[in-house]
């Protein structure tokens, strides 16, 4: 009985291996996917915020990224990649508020 019981247990730990590598390929792909998702949502945001566009939706989205990527990004390093995004955006708030109060 236990020479039956020898290539059941080798086979149970084949399977439980090929099980295993299965899992780090499906993860391995997940990641990649994911990674890919935020480059290209990346890409988009920046290629909208490079258009000249002065449409409300372009202030807003500048003044949005202004004011939720200091929280975002907690290395300097980080934050020196978009200071011109979140720099623009303030000065452009500025310009905005002054803007409304010459109005009254």
């Amino acid at each position: 009985m236990t020479d039956m019981r020898r290539p059941i247990e080798q086979r149970i730990r084949e399977l439980e291996e090929r099980r295993k590598a299965l899992q780090a390929r499906l993860d391995k792909q997940e990641r990649a996917q994911a990674t890919r998702r935020k480059i290209l949502l990346g890409s988009f945001l920046l290629e909208q915020l490079q258009r000249n566009d002065q449409t409300r939706h372009h202030a807003e989205l500048r003044q949005w990224l202004a004011k939720e990527l200091p929280a975002f990004l907690t290395r300097d390093a980080d934050l020196a990649l978009f200071a011109d995004i979140v720099e623009s955006a303030s000065i452009q708030a500025g310009q905005d508020d002054s803007d409304d109060s010459d109005q009254r």
